[in-house]
């Protein structure tokens, strides 16, 4: 599935690709637009990213400006899963 012949299956890192291109889309990081996406499966869920550094923590605190991603790029990330 993910591993064609010991090497990445090219149709799985095109859907990866897509995906990363949804959660990064407004100008977010792929970290933020993770953060978006667990936003946007719920409001009751509250994610708890780690970090090691401070430019981490200010990464993780920037998403808040972006909000969560819409209900239509969740659809679209779950339709390529």
């Amino acid at each position: 599935m993910f591993f064609k012949d010991a090497k990445p299956n090219p149709e799985y890192l095109d859907k990866l690709e897509a995906i990363k291109e949804i959660l990064r889309s407004g100008g977010r990081t792929l970290v933020q637009g993770a953060l978006a996406y667990i936003w946007g499966k719920s409001s009751r869920t509250i994610p708890i990213p780690g970090f090691k550094t401070v430019k981490q923590v200010e990464e993780n605190a920037k998403a808040m400006r972006f909000g969560p991603l819409s209900t239509e790029q969740i659809k679209e990330i779950e339709s390529l899963i």
